[in-house]
């Protein structure tokens, strides 16, 4: 127990050792791992603005329509053309030019009633009719009143013109688009337009193709006209968040339409909703005029996929988009390395692009990334720090094994060092010594030995061989060892005709059988040799015993047990004849 107790504090100061030395490198890693992380700061809007705000773009519409009156026959504003402006929202959803936005911010039918509201205004306010006492909704329920374009009836011309955020798109902010309108659907067909400016390399939203449910979180961009009314005009979109409140149908249950949380309000028609990942789940589209509560409702993008489609339009993120927002996500990860990269190709590439420029600048201010070596440096340093803890706690198991085994098997029996002693004056050849068991036996004096011969110069340090009148002793300590005896292995018993024998057997007869088996000669001098097994019973167990005499009369008693038929007068071949009847006594033996 004393070893043991030693080897086990020395175990456990090899293995606090090796703790020690590992800490200080796990406490490093750790130290590099839990390093705050820069998404840890960003709020799920930041990350939203920054990854839809490019793509979001203001629209400008400017109707201009003839409005003539019908029943005098003439055109009002003296011939001129009635000029109507609004403002909604829209989105890049193809690099190549394509945008879209709500179907009624390019539908004639909206403004229709603003133009005629707007002529019977000017026909009050320039005498137009002789009456003084008619009110505009007298005028307007005239209904006199046709609006027309440069070319067509009941019509108006709409010139659209397009404005990026200030400093965040990538396109220089002094240059206004004007964009065509490729294909609308009105309230009744879904409110959704697909729009085309020619332009190139814009950044496109992401189109969700995902089932919305009630619940997901949404956040609604758009210009707000009211915001724009009171600020100075910077195009900078307005982020509303909120939720999936509902899911509901119009038309009859034939259009799907979400219920939405967000304050949307006019000027935002047109504008993406997104998720999360700034992927676009709905359009803006209506609310409810004269709730004090935020009712709006958003188009599901799957109605504006639809319409691209048809236009042949699909939804793509150019290469600089695509880095842009791979940049955005490396930053809030803390990967340096990549949003440097990233994020500076896209403002090579977009120089007016502000944001990019300006993620760009903090993304250098993130800490530097490890050495590529470090982590190998650290493995091969922690591989020989474990191999040299192993190699130690294999020498110190190897060394208390062994003072284990030398405590068991015990002290070791004393041996007599240097040669054997040998009686005063004796030569190499002389009588042998005395043990220190007792003397050794008397013996008549020998004769006086031969004058020695001349000793060399100096004798050998050991004892001289063994000859025939000197025996060899055996040290003190030791005894011979003991002689070993062999024994002759166990006799067995031989087995003749066995097959014989067991043919002439006779299934569940208690009677001796009527025949024996036919028993080769055996040569002169030998004899059968059959196990004594237990004590004979009748004739043949007398018989049996008589074999121990010698001589002739062992030689008569083997005769008769080999033809014992011939005692009983029945002499009959294995199969051909029939022994005495069940139930007889056996024969008495002829001794």
């Amino acid at each position: 127990m004393r070893v043991t107790g030693r080897a086990r504090k020395m175990t456990a100061a090899l293995v606090a050792g090796a703790v020690a030395l590992l800490l200080p490198l796990s406490g490093t890693a750790a130290a590099a791992d839990g390093s705050p992380s820069p998404s840890a700061d960003a709020t799920p809007l930041e990350k939203v603005n920054a990854l839809v705000q490019p793509s979001v773009v203001f629209l400008l519409q400017t109707w201009d329509g003839y409005v003539y009156d019908t029943f005098n026959k003439q055109y009002l504003n003296q011939g001129n053309p009635f000029e109507l402006q609004f403002q909604c929202t829209g989105f890049v959803v193809n690099p190549d030019g394509y945008i879209a936005t709500a179907g009624h911010c390019v539908d004639f039918k909206e403004v229709q009633s603003s133009f005629v509201e707007t002529a019977a205004q000017w026909a009050l306010d320039n005498g137009y009719y002789s009456s003084t006492s008619l009110t505009l909704d007298d005028v307007i329920g005239f209904g006199d009143y046709r609006v027309e374009s440069q070319d067509r009836k009941n019509t108006a011309d709409l010139d659209v013109q397009v404005g990026w955020g200030a400093s965040v798109s990538g396109i220089d902010t002094s240059e206004v688009k004007r964009a065509r309108v490729i294909d609308f659907n009105g309230q009744a067909k879904g409110d959704v337009a697909l729009l085309k400016v020619e332009a190139n390399d814009l950044n496109a939203l992401p189109i969700s193709t995902e089932d919305v449910e009630v619940g997901t979180d949404v956040v609604s961009i758009g210009f707000p006209a009211s915001v724009d009314s009171v600020t100075d005009p910077n195009l900078t979109p307005s982020f509303k968040d909120g939720s999936i409140s509902s899911v509901k149908t119009v038309q009859g249950g034939v259009l799907p339409v979400y219920e939405i949380s967000a304050a949307v309000s006019g000027g935002m028609s047109g504008g993406p909703s997104v998720n999360l990942d700034g992927e676009v789940i709905g359009v803006n589209s209506f609310g409810i005029l004269g709730e004090p509560q935020a009712f709006n409702f958003l188009r599901p993008s799957s109605q504006l996929t639809e319409l691209m489609a048809g236009a042949g339009v699909d939804n793509e993120l150019s290469d600089t988009t695509q880095d842009y927002r791979d940049g955005l996500q490396a930053f809030w990860a803390g990967d340096k390395a990549t949003a440097v990269d990233k994020l500076g190709s896209v403002a090579d590439e977009q120089p007016t692009n502000k944001l990019a420029a300006d993620y760009l600048a903090q993304a250098k201010d993130l800490p530097d990334p490890p050495k590529e070596d470090s982590g190998s440096s650290n493995t091969v340093m922690i591989a020989i720090i474990v191999a040299v803890v192993v190699v130690m706690l294999l020498v110190v198991g190897l060394v208390v094994l062994l003072l284990m085994r030398r405590r068991k098997s015990g002290p070791a029996a004393p041996v007599a060092a240097g040669p054997m002693p040998v009686a005063p004056g004796a030569a190499y050849g002389g009588a042998p010594p005395t043990t220190a068991t007792g003397a050794a036996p008397a013996s008549p004096a020998p004769a006086p030995a031969p004058a020695p011969a001349p000793a060399p110069a100096q004798a050998p340090p050991y004892a001289a061989p063994a000859t025939a009148e000197t025996a060899p002793t055996a040290p003190v300590g030791f005894a011979p060892e003991p002689r070993r005896l062999r024994h002759p292995p166990p006799h067995r018993p031989r087995r003749r005709h066995h097959r014989r024998r067991r043919a002439c057997r006779r299934p569940r007869l208690r009677r001796r059988p009527s025949c024996r088996p036919r028993r080769r000669s055996r040569p002169a001098g030998r004899t059968a040799r059959r196990p004594s097994g237990g004590r004979a019973a009748g004739a043949r167990g007398a018989l049996l015993q008589q074999l121990r005499g010698r001589g002739a009369a062992r030689h008569e008693v083997l005769q008769q047990l080999r033809y014992g038929d011939r005692l009983t007068g029945s002499r009959t071949r294995c199969g051909t004849g029939s022994g005495p009847a069940p139930g007889a006594a056996d024969p008495a033996p002829a001794g």
